[in-house]
Formats: C-alpha cells, structure tokens, sequence
C-alpha cells in the first residue's frame, strides 16, 4: 500500500472514530439522549374517570411561544427553552371547565428547577411529585429531570386537588429519568437558609450583568434578614475576572472594599451600593456571596459553611 492511500486510510478510520465517539458522547448526555415528541408527555385520556382530550395538543417553539404566554416568553428563553406541549382536558358538558396541561422542555435540569423555582413561593405547600412540586387552589406546578410542568384550572372542576394529583402522576410517570435534583443546590442545604426560597437565575444574579448566572436564597443570620447567592462561572480562571469585575464596579461606585487576607482565600468584604453590607468568596469556579447586612462580616461563617458543601471535582 502507498504512503497515500495508508494516509487517506488513517484519515478515514480517524473520522468513523470520532463518529463513533460523538454517537457515544451523545448517547450518554441526558439532555440530548431524550428524543420523545413532547407531544408523548402529556396524560392519555381518561387519567381520572371521564376526562378527555378537548381539542388537540398544541405545540409551541422559542420561535412562537409568545403567542401562548404573551409577556411571560421572555422568562422562558433564557433557561433554553426547546418546546411546549399543551393541552386542555374536559368532562361531560362544560367546555369551559376542565384543566390545562402544559409540558416544558428546557436545557437541562438545573435550567427546568430555574423556571420551576421562579414560580414557587416561601411557604408554597410541596408535594412528593417529580423531583419536587408544590400545589396551591387552582394550580399544581413540579420538575423531574429537565421537565417543567404546569397544570391549571379553568372553570368550576369539582374536587380540583385530587384531579391536579391525579394528573402530575401520569404525567410525571411518562417523563423519563428519575427524581433527582440539580447536583449545584447541594451547596445550599444548610440550616440558616430557609430551602424554599433557593431559586436559579439564568442570567443577572442580583441584577448584575457580570454575575452571568447563580443561585439566590433568603437566610437569616444572627437575628437580620439575609440574602445567599451563589454565582456559576464555571472555571476559576472565569471566577477570577467575574470577582474583579464586582470589585471593579464597586471602585467606580465609590464604594468601600476590603480584601481580609488570609492563605489560599480570596474574600472581599464591601459596602455594595444597592443591597450594602457584603461578603463575596472566591471559591474554585464559584463565588459565594452574603448581602443586605448592616455587617457582612457576620456572613464569614456561613460562607465558609457553604464553601465546604462543594463537591470536589
């Protein structure tokens, strides 16, 4: 065989193994080995006794989703919303009574508990469906795996909590995965922060731009109010210029800063100009940060606290 063709034979070989590879890399990544239609997600007819599919099941993309929750698209999109499949479920005469269901398919886990926790209020009675779910009057809401679902009421519906249980149990028995919940809020199961209150920001964690994305959660501590966040940079090198960024931001606020230096430890204590007293830490690819306290430095510990609850890689 030629010096050539043993080239172009490698070069061939090269490109099915790297097929392969990718097949592989694909095969085994939860948010791209899903490929049911969503339209499979929703409840068969007759979930509960009698109630039926009115209508078809609709189904809507980042292109149209507006066109179904006008004004609230936007809030979807940044979480890497796919598609919607939504449908509206009756019984006997009423056709403006029943229950609509709709099914959401987002980027990832984390993404779908974004949405979910956008939604869910302090206080909201939680429910043992999906990875976790709450249900108010009219409304059960949950997410399992990166599914969020949302099921409302319309119309008079007797017995409307049992008809919501009923039906986040077949829909939540149809999406495939398991009940897992988002590895990253592990950081926050922490006795000071009150756990329904932990929410993921797409985008813009305490309205800054350069805290791309994060977890926020409401503590108390030492008697006074608190506010965790919890910012993903996803690198240390990235952490870094995220946390020069904030210091930067505040030097041209004219704001104080300080940096307690101690080994291996990057902590800024500041007096930030919207939310005052701070504490942010560097920390691998994280930035844990406590804020609105009259004295940060009482946020050292529980900083430290959640600083240990990080998953070495």
């Amino acid at each position: 065989m030629t010096h050539k063709r043993i080239a172009h034979y490698a070069f061939f070989i090269s490109i099915i193994a790297l097929a392969a590879s990718i097949s592989i890399s694909v095969a085994n990544d939860p948010a791209q080995s899903d490929a049911s239609p969503i339209e499979n997600l929703l409840p068969a007819p007759g979930f509960s006794e009698g109630w039926l599919i009115d209508g078809k099941i609709d189904r809507y993309t980042a292109e149209n989703l507006y066109v179904y929750i006008n004004g609230e698209a936007e809030l979807y999109i940044p979480y890497g919303f796919e598609v919607l499949g939504s449908a509206f479920y009756g019984k006997g005469g009423d056709a403006g009574s029943g229950v609509v269901v709709d099914v959401y398919r987002m980027r990832s886990l984390l993404d779908a508990f974004g949405i979910y926790s956008n939604y869910r209020d302090a206080g909201a009675e939680l429910i043992k469906i999906g990875a976790e779910g709450f249900i108010s009057e009219s409304q059960l809401m949950f997410f399992k795996d990166r599914y969020f679902v949302r099921l409302s009421i319309s119309g008079t519906v007797p017995d409307e909590r049992a008809l919501l249980m009923r039906c986040a149990e077949a829909v939540a028995g149809k999406i495939p995965g398991g009940p897992s919940k988002p590895d990253v809020l592990g950081m926050l199961t922490i006795p000071d922060i009150e756990p329904d209150t932990v929410r993921y920001l797409a985008k813009s964690v305490l309205g800054y731009a350069f805290f791309q994305s994060g977890l926020i959660a409401e503590a108390v501590i030492e008697g006074e109010p608190a506010k965790i966040f919890v910012v993903l940079c996803g690198s240390p090198e990235a952490s870094s210029r995220t946390l020069e960024h904030y210091i930067n931001y505040l030097r041209e606020s004219g704001a104080h800063a300080e940096r307690p230096h101690k080994e291996n430890e990057m902590t800024v204590v500041a007096q930030d100009p919207l939310y005052k007293g701070t504490v942010i830490r560097e920390s691998g690819e994280y930035l844990i940060g406590v804020t609105k306290l009259k004295d940060p430095l009482k946020a050292i510990q529980i900083v430290s606290r959640i600083q240990s609850r990080i998953k070495k890689p």
